[in-house]
């Protein structure tokens, strides 16, 4: 009887074979990456214009790494009969961490090449949210091996993504308004001055031309950087969606 109790109790524990091992490993890599490079963009944005272009090159380092990991990764659902997940499966977790960090780069990347003087609030509060929604696909995927429970770290990233979304459409409802209140103040000025030839009647128009014309560049270019980091939340819930179906299917 102690004998078949004993049995059981080996029947119920998950041993990793060797090539899992391998996998995890490989995962926690990803994850850790990832984390890297949020942090880096976070630093990014409250960073002095001399030091941007070291910090975005770290975060292409990591765009670099990311690649060499999911060739690894690949190489190894190659190599291995039995795979610990769906290949599948396995290969859209490569995907999805990938557009994390692409989109973390083109984000880094569109910020110093328009040299702006300085981060507006929108960026300096959606890099965190990027970075902590990385850090809760960390804990899921660290948890995998031993502990399949992990929809709590699903979940707070859903909460995030839904975060970044009301920042990012209040960014640009932000920077709409104040071209919208420059082009009322231009179209007032135009209807103000009674004499074209006068210098400085021309003046305020020229003025407020300028400033008009100014923050519409101004919110093109943001916007580019605005995208770039929503595309990041949202590929970090696209990797939770898979994340969720690796686990369903091999609960």
């Amino acid at each position: 009887m102690g004998v078949l109790n004993s049995l059981k109790k080996i029947k119920n524990i998950r041993l990793l074979p060797p090539r899992d091992k391998e996998f995890y490993k490989l995962f926690d890599e990803t994850v850790d990456n990832l984390i890297d490079a949020s942090s880096m963009l976070v630093e990014l944005f409250d960073a002095p214009v001399a030091e941007r272009p070291v910090i975005s090159r770290k975060i292409e380092t990591c765009l670099t790494r990311c690649n060499r990991i999911n060739e690894s990764i690949e190489d190894l659902l190659n190599r291995s009969q039995q795979p610990p997940f769906d290949r599948s499966e396995i290969s859209q977790f490569n995907d999805d961490a990938f557009r994390i960090m692409k989109h973390v780069n083109h984000a880094a990347n569109r910020y110093v090449i328009y040299d702006f003087p300085t981060s507006d609030k929108e960026m300096r509060e959606l890099a965190p949210i990027i970075l902590q929604a990385c850090e809760e696909i960390a804990k899921a995927v660290k948890a995998l091996p031993h502990d399949r429970r992990i929809e709590p770290y699903f979940r707070a990233v859903d909460r995030l993504e839904s975060q970044a979304d009301e920042i990012y459409h209040e960014g640009l409802r932000r920077r709409f308004q104040e071209i919208r209140h420059d082009r009322i103040s231009l179209e007032k000025r135009i209807n103000e001055v009674t004499d074209s030839n006068c210098v400085a009647a021309l003046l305020p128009i020229i003025t407020a031309n300028v400033e008009y014309t100014r923050h519409a560049a101004v919110f093109f270019i943001l916007r580019q950087v605005y995208e770039e980091l929503e595309r990041s939340i949202d590929a970090c819930t696209e990797l939770t969606g898979t994340l969720r179906r690796l686990v369903a299917e091999n609960v």
